[in-house]
């Protein structure tokens, strides 16, 4: 091979990817538009499930407290049933392990602008004026992918209606004593059924018992852990003035969603840290999700293809399952210089088979936790 496979992207799938190749001695290289890696506020915390785990290929066993128990845990195919317990963490430190090790693959301050084919290269181009030939490329930035709207323009998804306002209020002597303490640990669901609003709350202290034994990655002070879901008819008229708020904004729209609710709740949002604050959509890709024509040149993984409601808890574990897959099919094509089109048409038939699945299980659970319409009943819109 060469020329470097090209990925664009630094969110937890494309670094997944990127570890996946480092470790299989492919070469790659991969862009982000954010300027600097500890930037990104788009929600805190998440939950790696059992086959997230997996497809991380973790190997090191640790002890409670963090030291090593010695041993590893054996890597296993995905979709096998060997379970293990899932696993919150906070998405900026695990972003941060994930970077671990790839200072000269990353390249910051890159933002993508659109791809061509030469000579059977794929030909990326940047904002900035430079470019990168490689060998494959793959989007992996997100649901308003740049690479996924040339390789798929005419790709429909779904307006859920329903809008997401994430934040982060800090767990501080003051707050702790203002907050129920009964809340104070755990997973917690508020929702009025009878409420016309639409309005849920969901929230999750997350600590760092054993902080002050890790060195690196700097861990952050605890904090609650919280989104609001909303219809958008809760928000603004059009749905064009909301994208994008500032977090100054998100945080008093926050407040403002939950200006009736008990002052129990209340705390929550006047005591949070309003610069790490942010509102998104809440877009998914079809439950029926479409196949495609398959392209020697690009491929997708995550949200870039993918999008659905974080209702179901799927999304990262959906994205940390297509790198993995990925990195292993890329391994065997690369040695066996075989990469083309066959292989990125099996990686992709697989990834449509294990998304619609997930984007289903998603609905289900926006519908029955945070009252989701129906999939069918939403509009339609070009993602």
């Amino acid at each position: 091979m060469s020329h470097p496979i090209l990925i664009i992207g630094a969110g937890l799938g494309g670094l997944c990817l990127a570890q996946g190749l480092k470790k299989r001695n492919i070469p790659f290289k991969l862009f982000e538009q954010d300027e600097r890696h500890d930037f990104r506020t788009q929600g805190y915390r998440l939950r790696v499930s059992s086959e997230g785990i997996y497809a991380l290929q973790v190997r090191v066993r640790l002890k409670p407290d963090g030291t090593p128990l010695g041993g590893t845990s054996p890597p296993r195919p995905l979709g096998s049933a060997t379970f293990l317990e899932p696993q919150t963490v906070d998405r900026n430190t695990f972003r941060e392990v994930l970077l671990t090790g790839l200072d000269e693959h990353v390249f910051f301050g890159k933002s993508f602008d659109h791809y061509t084919v030469d000579d059977g290269n794929t030909i990326a181009f940047f904002a900035d004026g430079s470019k990168e030939t490689g060998a494959l490329i793959i989007g992996a930035d997100g649901v308003r992918s740049r690479v996924r709207k040339q390789y798929l323009p005419d790709l429909m998804g779904i307006d859920t209606g329903m809008r997401i306002v994430f934040g982060k209020t800090p767990l501080s002597t003051e707050f702790l004593a203002r907050f129920p303490q009964a809340y104070h640990n755990g997973m917690s669901l508020v929702s009025n059924p009878d409420d016309e609003s639409r309005t849920s709350l969901l929230f999750e202290s997350i600590r760092f018992p054993h902080a002050e034994k890790v060195s690196k990655p700097q861990l952050p002070d605890p904090y609650v852990y919280w989104v609001l879901i909303t219809h958008h008819s809760n928000i603004t008229s059009s749905n064009g003035t909301l994208w994008p708020l500032s977090p100054e904004k998100s945080a008093e729209l926050a407040r403002h969603i939950t200006k009736s609710w008990h002052p129990y709740l209340q705390v929550l949002f006047e005591m949070q840290d309003e610069a790490q604050t942010s509102t998104r959509w809440m877009i998914s890709a079809s439950p029926e999700l479409a196949s495609w024509e398959p392209s020697p040149h690009v491929t997708l993984l995550g949200d870039a293809i993918h999008p659905m409601p974080p209702t179901g808890a799927m999304g990262a574990n959906t994205a940390l399952r297509d790198a993995a897959d990925l990195a292993r099919r890329l391994e065997v094509a690369v040695n066996s210089q075989t990469l083309g089109r066959h292989v990125i048409g099996e990686y992709e038939s697989e990834l449509l088979d294990s998304a619609r699945t997930a984007i289903a299980l998603s609905w289900q659970g926006g519908m029955k936790g945070f009252r989701l319409k129906p999939a069918e009943e939403c509009e339609q819109i070009l993602l």
